[in-house]
């Protein structure tokens, strides 16, 4: 099969002659791009592709508790009830068609009822509701993406201490907390933000004592509601979107 697109074709074409740049320096290549190019996602889709369509010629996923494979880009999870080396062993088979390889340090199989998974950033796990008590599947922000905002956070922090502070907080620091927050408002993640927005204001308060070299940690000077309501840092416990439970619909019979 070959891709027909030519506004495709050409984008993959002067992508692949582009050329990479190291220290300043251009140097021609004559195969691959580099690991985490904005091109990777493309790529990925054309060749993994033919897993989906794959998956829905077996109609695997067709069936209430059958495998469900959920991809996005070169990552993937296969859901299922039963036989999970099976599965397994069918994305193989296409992935080896294509010469390609899974991740074998990523790559393993969970009983998601006794252990936790992430994927794209979340974490997946089946735990008993504190209301009612049933098991039931939540998913927030996995630990790796916790540090990572909070290393973010903290490195901005640290570089704009010659900065004015509204202007710090408008422009480097709400924007990387709003782009976080909208991407994992969705699901459980009410604590998870709460101990966001409790750490962009224990760090700006950090740095507002270190700037003015006042004694102690400056929390009765700078408590959150100051950094919030006088300088409009965002509050991510604020972007939390809770879904609706299910409802059963009845459909009207006509008289």
């Amino acid at each position: 099969s070959r891709v027909t697109d030519q506004a495709v074709v050409k984008l993959l074409s002067l992508w692949l002659n582009a050329g990479v740049m190291e220290d300043l320096q251009v140097r021609t290549v004559t195969a691959g791009t580099p690991q985490g190019g904005v091109i990777s996602p493309l790529l990925a889709n054309l060749y993994l592709h033919w897993l989906d369509r794959y998956w829905e010629r077996k109609a695997f996923g067709t069936r209430p508790h059958d495998a469900h494979i959920v991809r996005y880009a070169d990552d993937f999870v296969i859901l299922c009830n039963r036989r999970p080396e099976f599965y397994l062993g069918e994305a193989k088979k296409v992935l080896d068609r294509l010469s390609l390889t899974l991740n074998e340090q990523k790559t393993r199989i969970v009983n998601a009822n006794d252990e936790p998974f992430d994927f794209l950033g979340h974490r997946f796990a089946v735990q008993p509701s504190k209301r009612s008590g049933e098991r039931k599947t939540f998913y927030y922000p996995a630990p790796k993406s916790m540090a990572s905002v909070k290393r973010r956070l903290r490195d901005i922090v640290r570089g704009g201490q010659h900065w004015d502070l509204p202007e710090l907080i408008r422009k480097r620091v709400n924007p990387l907390l709003r782009g976080w927050g909208n991407y994992f408002k969705t699901g459980n993640s009410r604590i998870h933000f709460k101990s966001i927005d409790s750490y962009a204001t224990y760090i700006l308060t950090i740095m507002l004592r270190k700037k003015h070299k006042k004694p102690g940690k400056g929390w009765r000077d700078h408590p959150p509601s100051w950094f919030y309501d006088f300088h409009g840092l965002v509050k991510l416990n604020g972007l939390v979107v809770v879904g609706n439970p299910m409802q059963r619909y009845a459909k009207q019979v006509p008289s």
